[in-house]
């Protein structure tokens, strides 16, 4: 379930709070497949029930694994919870990697082409998206998805330059990412159904623009 990252330059950030980290993490095969079954158990029930019923009793069970053995890699269900914003938040990342931008007409259509891939991967989890949506102030999601995105930069930065877009400092950048996911939640405060129109794409895109330090004429608008 895990995403290959790009090259992890340093970042000065706030540290996650030790009890939103994973006890350990899984090296061997066996302890992988439990920390996968107990990630899948928590996105089930949240599709189901929501935050509100996501117990570590609850996800143990659905998981096939007990209470202890859920405690040795999370110690609450936080953690849980932060691990798969960690996780969704790459895959989404992961697919403006994989985006082909290439024949883009202007640097603006970059982003556009760039900004609609996030978007199409953002609605394929957007139920799990919404029933965490109560709980990321608890988990400090936010952050972690800032954190998680910063990591991308780099690579986002080579990716945007080699389509022609031209080249954007990294801080622009981080930024310019942190602005969309801001604007993700605000839409979505507005109207839930408002991602699911293509219309959001090209809101996205305007604020990706602007924040990256996109000119007017450079963007192609």
């Amino acid at each position: 379930m895990e995403t290959s990252l790009p090259t992890v330059h340093s970042h000065r950030s706030r540290a996650v709070p030790t009890a939103l980290k994973p006890r350990k993490k899984p090296i061997q095969t066996r302890s992988t497949v439990t920390v996968d079954a107990i990630v899948e158990a928590t996105i089930r029930i949240l599709r189901q029930d929501g935050w509100a019923a996501c117990t570590t009793t609850r996800i143990a069970a659905l998981a096939g694994v007990s209470v202890g053995s859920l405690y040795q890699y999370f110690p609450n269900r936080n953690a849980i919870a932060v691990e798969i914003i960690r996780q969704r938040t790459r895959t989404y990342l992961a697919a403006v990697l994989a985006a082909d931008l290439t024949g883009a007409a202007t640097p603006g259509e970059t982003v556009d082409r760039a900004i609609a891939a996030f978007v199409i991967e953002k609605r394929k989890g957007l139920d799990v998206s919404l029933a965490l949506r109560d709980a990321l102030p608890e988990v400090q999601g936010r952050q972690t998805i800032i954190e998680e995105a910063r990591r991308f930069v780099p690579a986002l930065q080579a990716k945007l330059a080699a389509a022609g877009a031209g080249t954007t400092a990294p801080l622009q950048l981080a930024v310019a990412l942190a602005a969309v996911e801001g604007a993700v939640w605000e839409i979505m405060a507005q109207d839930e159904a408002a991602i699911e129109r293509p219309e959001a794409i090209a809101a996205l895109s305007r604020v990706f623009k602007a924040a990256a330090g996109f000119s007017p004429a450079a963007a192609g608008r």
